[in-house]
């Protein structure tokens, strides 16, 4: 089975923008997306877990996902989560993203207290039934509960048409992208995600990108361009160089908050809130971050 090639690249996982008082505020979209293409992403992704998704109204999916497609306006892929705790939901989601303009939709599991495959392909199922979009399939083990071994993923590719694309955010994940690889024939794309911190690796191990909201996506097009014309030892620097901030940014229970206080001192966002109860972060930690913001070369044209 060939592997479709066309999200080959590196997806800029969007944040929700919120105002001080936690509405929503759609007009920083415009300024996400623009860096999206400027940067030279494949994509952008919307409503995932750093797009607060589940603290968000089904209005309010909708006016994040209309906003974000408008403002692609067709300059790159668009990725819509549609992930849910029924599959009928779900499908529901997709068909409602296929119908805005998206280019592929992205699904979680839905939580259980104990993994069952059969649940699971049921769920993945009622999704393909729907929907006539390319499926990114989330293994993402952490939030949901649900660990799909690599045998269970070349299942989904096998058997569901649309499931052409696994974003892999189960840990260890370069040792999976092989084991994934391997299970498939090769027939799955395979993107990263967990803040880039493993995208060297990955990409190594044949990953097609990734899918991630690291603040300076720019530095990860830069490491993909560079693998890709096979100048490995020019794409582990950039990587070495930025693991720093890729690691600190990645901190769990915060990642969120530090980045959009990232894409907010960039201009790609009005002001860095999250909606409660995801947390915020402190001044010792703006501290230590703009600490090691000063270590860093941050002119993105050396890339």
């Amino acid at each position: 089975m060939s592997r479709d090639t066309s999200l080959d690249g590196i997806h800029f996982m969007l944040p929700t923008p919120f105002n001080p008082d936690a509405s929503l505020n759609t007009g920083p979209f415009k300024r996400l997306v623009d860096c999206a293409v400027s940067a030279g992403c494949t994509g952008v992704v919307t409503l995932g877990v750093m797009g607060e998704a589940h603290r968000l109204s089904d209005e309010e999916r909708r006016q994040v996902q209309d906003a974000v497609i408008s403002a692609a306006d067709g300059r790159l892929k668009v990725i819509v989560g549609v992930s849910s705790q029924s599959g009928i939901d779900a499908a529901l989601r997709a068909k409602e993203a296929e119908k805005a303009g998206a280019t592929a939709v992205m699904a979680s599991p839905p939580t259980l207290a104990r993994s069952n495959d059969a649940v699971v392909f049921a769920y993945y199922s009622k999704i393909e039934e729907a929907d006539a979009l390319p499926m990114v399939v989330q293994d993402l083990p952490e939030q949901t509960g649900v660990h799909m071994s690599p045998g269970f993923i070349a299942k989904l590719n096998s058997e569901l048409p649309s499931a052409r694309f696994l974003k892999l955010e189960d840990p260890p994940t370069p040792q999976k992208v092989t084991q994934v690889i391997e299970s498939t024939g090769g027939g799955m794309s395979i993107f990263g995600g967990l803040g880039g911190a493993f995208l060297f690796e990955e990409l190594r191990r044949g990953a097609a990108g990734t899918m991630t909201g690291f603040a300076y996506t720019e530095v990860l097009v830069a490491i993909h361009r560079r693998m890709t014309a096979g100048d490995t030892e020019g794409a582990r620097a950039i990587f070495y160089r930025w693991l720093p901030l890729i690691r600190y940014e990645n901190t769990a229970g915060i990642s969120l908050s530090i980045r959009k206080h990232l894409m907010a001192k960039r201009g790609l966002l009005d002001t860095p809130d999250v909606r409660p109860p995801t947390p915020s972060i402190g001044p010792d930690t703006l501290e230590e971050l703009d600490d090691l913001l000063g270590s860093l070369d941050l002119d993105l044209s050396k890339l």
